[in-house]
C-alpha cells in the first residue's frame, strides 16, 4: 500500500493545535511547514499528494495563499481550513474548504476523498458522481468523460451547492485568470456539462443560469 504524502502548512505557534498527529496516526507521511515559500520549495523537491493549508491557525482567510499554492502546484488537491464565521471566496483555488469548527475525522474523510484513486477520488452528490482521477461523471443512467476544464468546473459547482458563482469567480478558479472580456468559453463549457449530466440539457435542473450574474448548482428535491 502506497503511503500518501501530505503537505501541511500551518502556524508555528505552539498554542495552536496541529492536525499533524491525526494525519500521522492515520498513516500519512506529513511534511510540516510554517512558511509558504519554504513549503513550496519543499514541494518542488518532493511532490506531495495533497496540500492542507491551515489558514485558520494563521488567523487569515488564506485566499491569497491558496491561490499562490494553486498557481505553483496546479493539479494537486488543496484543502483550505478557514476560520469560524468566514465566507470563503469560491475562486480561492482550493479543491475544498473546511470552516471551523470541525473534527479531525472530517478532515481525514475529505483527504481520503480527494486522494487519487479509482474510488477515493470520487465526489458524489445526489444522483451525480464525479471521478476526478478518471474525469468521468455519472448522472442517472448517463456516463461521460470530461476534459480537465470540464471536470474542474463541475467540481467547483459540486463543492458549492446552491451558491451563486459569478462568471468572474468561475473563470478565475478554472482558467486561473481575471480576464473576463470574453465569457464565451465558459458558456460553451457549461453547455457541454449540461449535455453530460442533465436529463434534458435544454431544461437544466442542476446547472441554472442566473441572468446577468453567473450560474448556480441546484439539487432537485
Amino acid at each position: 500500500m502506497t503511503i500518501a504524502n501530505v503537505l501541511l502548512i500551518e502556524s508555528g505557534r505552539t498554542s495552536v493545535p496541529s492536525f499533524a498527529p491525526a494525519l500521522e496516526k492515520k498513516g500519512y507521511s506529513v511534511s510540516i511547514h510554517h512558511k509558504l515559500d519554504r513549503a513550496l520549495k519543499a514541494a518542488a523537491k518532493k511532490s506531495p499528494d495533497i496540500v492542507v493549508l491551515d489558514a485558520a491557525s494563521m488567523r487569515t482567510s488564506g485566499t491569497r495563499m491558496s491561490r499562490i499554492v494553486r498557481s505553483q502546484l496546479n493539479g494537486l488537491p488543496i484543502i483550505l481550513v478557514s476560520p469560524a464565521g468566514s465566507n470563503p471566496d469560491p475562486g480561492n483555488g482550493a479543491s475544498m474548504t473546511l470552516i471551523h469548527p470541525f473534527t479531525p475525522r472530517k478532515l481525514l474523510n475529505r483527504i481520503a476523498r480527494l486522494l487519487p484513486g479509482d474510488d477515493s477520488y470520487m465526489i458524489e452528490v445526489g444522483p451525480i458522481r464525479l471521478n476526478l482521477a478518471q474525469r468521468k461523471v455519472f448522472s442517472y443512467d448517463k456516463e461521460a468523460r470530461l476534459t480537465p476544464k470540464e471536470a474542474k468546473l463541475l467540481e467547483v459547482f459540486i463543492l458549492n451547492p446552491g451558491r451563486l458563482l459569478t462568471r468572474k469567480a468561475l473563470i478565475r478558479e478554472v482558467w486561473h485568470t481575471d480576464y473576463t472580456g470574453d465569457t464565451r468559453t465558459l458558456d460553451v463549457h457549461m453547455s457541454w456539462l449540461r449535455q453530460a449530466i442533465e436529463p434534458d440539457s435544454t431544461r437544466p435542473i442542476f446547472l441554472k443560469t442566473i441572468r446577468g450574474m453567473g450560474y448556480r448548482f441546484d439539487l432537485p428535491d
